[in-house]
């Protein structure tokens, strides 16, 4: 087999895989345009098992909120701390709220600044005076 039928086929597998994935974030964007929250939910939930980063985050702001679900702060901190543990900044921004005010987890003032001072690190230099505002203040309560 030539390489150019090879290079085909992979392409044309990966696309097979993952187009019931791509399905599934369509449905729940043309939900959210709607304001169907709910029906978001359930199909970038399935996403966000599955691994997606940003998913994993908007699940958990949707906790937070109680927004197309119940409010739940523990789900939320569940979620934020999988998407944080992937790189994504403002869950990681969220996560450290979450461990200063005890929100969803016991209070843990170190692992707050861990999480802030993480965030911190990823951000422009216009965003980053607020994150270190909560490093500084969090290192007065500690």
């Amino acid at each position: 087999m030539n390489k150019s039928v090879l290079l085909i086929t992979v392409l044309l597998l990966t696309l097979c895989i993952n187009f019931p994935l791509w399905a599934s974030y369509e449905k729940g964007l043309e939900a959210l345009q709607k304001n169907d929250f709910q029906t978001a939910y359930k199909e970038w939930k399935k996403l966000a098992e599955k691994g997606d980063a940003h998913l994993q985050s908007t699940i958990a702001v949707m906790y937070h909120t109680g927004v197309g679900v119940k409010q739940d702060y523990k789900k939320a901190f569940y979620w934020y701390r999988k998407a944080a543990e992937q790189g994504i900044t403002a869950a990681q921004a969220n996560l450290g709220v979450m461990y200063a005010k005890g929100t969803g987890t016991s209070r843990d003032l170190v692992q707050s600044y861990a999480w802030y001072s993480v965030a911190a690190s990823a951000l422009s230099l216009e965003k980053v005076g607020s994150a270190l505002w909560g490093i500084d203040y969090l290192a007065t309560k500690m």
